[in-house]
């Protein structure tokens, strides 16, 4: 697929200008607003983005090589003055004004063979630099999706760590009212104690995890991420795939990175064909004008001169640069495949990985978690009445926080290899050039 870039435009999508804030809008964004919604996130990091304003530049600077490849050469402009005589003057007592002879002349280099090739490259430089923008437009948008996933699954954690302390520390003072009445003993209380500072332990290391993913958000987004509202149903929706062509392995030639290389392997081909015309010379045209004041001797006053000058290509013949553009394009090729070749590879082993991460997940969610939480409640119960001892419930709810935990591990796992997924098949790629054509599309 490719997208002619003509008339100016640069290459810059508005995709969606109603991004979710929270308070200031150049100083926040809704961490579950973006996740949710692709094009808000994609339009929010077109506008802030500095890798992609950066990859934009880089396209101007394509369009601008494009519009230098057109030019011709500049002509040259030659003067020159003559017959100034030093000493005696033939006849004598001539003046300056009686034998001076000024010429001015001007030079237009012709070049043969030369113009087409270089517009050319120039024109698939240019959509090298699109796809370059795309690319690194789409990477954007998978750091920053993941960088806003990571900050849901540890706000979720903490949120689930909390509360499990603060049962903990609840269930704590009901056994240090028993122990006070004698009906367990300070084996048993100690143990609940150890374990709820161990349980605030880790709630203080997730906390200092949280607000370093909160951090890197904001390195991500340009802006700080409010995770208000923000919870694990989001990663669900950020890297839906239903919409996986079956034929995915002859889609992912449409991968940006992948379609740079080529148009700049096309380009490099011909860079060798200009090259290769260098044996070709260039004439260069003459027009002079010659003003000759030595009409005593019979000269003529005004006289024009016609010239043509031809370099004659015996050493340097772009030989080699034609063979070091020839071997570029080479290596791009190669480049290409082997790229190409591991783009299949990871997209085998995302799509089965996350297979095997649902199915765990929803055996998990469904299966275990429900019955982890009654054995956990029914535990506590028996405890309370002194049918089990304090170790039972120490497992019980080692086992429930493990397994809540795992749960969500699982399902942050799931939403990076989706994410992985979307880039490795250039799906974030297709959801930019699909906009391209859109009346928002701005200069």
């Amino acid at each position: 697929m490719r997208v002619p870039l003509r008339g100016g435009l640069l290459l810059a999508v508005t995709l969606s200008r109603g991004v979710a804030i929270a308070g200031d809008a150049a100083s926040s964004v809704s961490v579950d607003a973006l996740l949710r919604d692709p094009e808000q996130l994609a339009g929010w990091l077109r506008d802030h983005s500095r890798d992609v304003m950066a990859a934009a530049a880089r396209l101007g600077q394509a369009r601008a090589d494009l519009a230098r490849s057109r030019l011709l050469p500049n002509p040259s402009l030659d003067s020159n003055l003559s017959d100034v005589t030093v000493g005696e003057t033939n006849p004598p007592g001539l003046t300056f004004g009686d034998t001076a002879i000024l010429g001015i002349t001007v030079s237009q280099t012709v070049e043969i063979g030369k113009r087409g090739p270089r517009i050319r490259a120039a024109r698939l430089r240019l959509d090298a630099g699109a796809e370059s923008y795309r690319s690194a437009w789409s990477d954007a948008i998978g750091r920053a999706r993941l960088a806003l996933g990571r900050v849901v699954q540890l706000r979720s954690r903490q949120a689930a760590l909390e509360e499990n302390l603060a049962d903990a520390r609840r269930v704590l003072d009901l056994q240090r009212s028993r122990l006070d009445q004698g009906d367990i003993s300070g084996t048993d209380y100690d143990r609940l104690f150890v374990d709820t500072r161990v349980l605030g332990a880790e709630v203080a290391q997730n906390g200092a995890e949280y607000r370093g993913a909160v951090a890197a958000c904001a390195a991500a987004l340009f802006a700080a991420c409010d995770a208000e509202g923000a919870d694990l149903s989001a990663l669900d929706s950020a890297t839906e795939l239903a919409s996986i062509d079956p034929a995915w392995e002859a889609a992912l030639a449409l991968r940006p990175d992948l379609r740079e290389m080529e148009f700049e392997e096309r380009a490099a081909r011909q860079d060798a064909v200009l090259a290769a015309r260098g044996a070709i010379p260039d004439p260069s045209l003459n027009l002079g004008y010659v003003r000759d004041k030595l009409t005593i001797s019979g000269d003529q006053p005004r006289t024009l001169v016609f010239g043509i000058s031809v370099p004659l290509p015996i050493f340097a013949r772009g030989q080699h640069d034609a063979e070091r553009a020839r071997l570029r394009a080479d290596e791009l090729k190669q480049t290409a495949a082997a790229a190409l070749a591991r783009a299949r590879a990871d997209v085998v082993a995302l799509l089965e990985g996350r297979t095997t991460l649902a199915r765990t997940l929803a055996d998990l969610r469904d299966q275990a978690l429900p019955r982890s939480k009654s054995v956990l409640d029914s535990t506590l119960a028996a405890v309370n009445q002194g049918e089990l001892s304090t170790t039972d419930l120490l497992l019980a709810r080692r086992t429930h926080t493990e397994l809540v935990l795992k749960v969500m591990d699982l399902q942050f796992a799931a939403f990076s290899a989706g994410n992985d997924l979307r880039q490795s098949l250039g799906l974030d790629a297709d959801l930019i050039r699909g906009n391209e054509g859109k009346p928002w599309m701005r200069p």
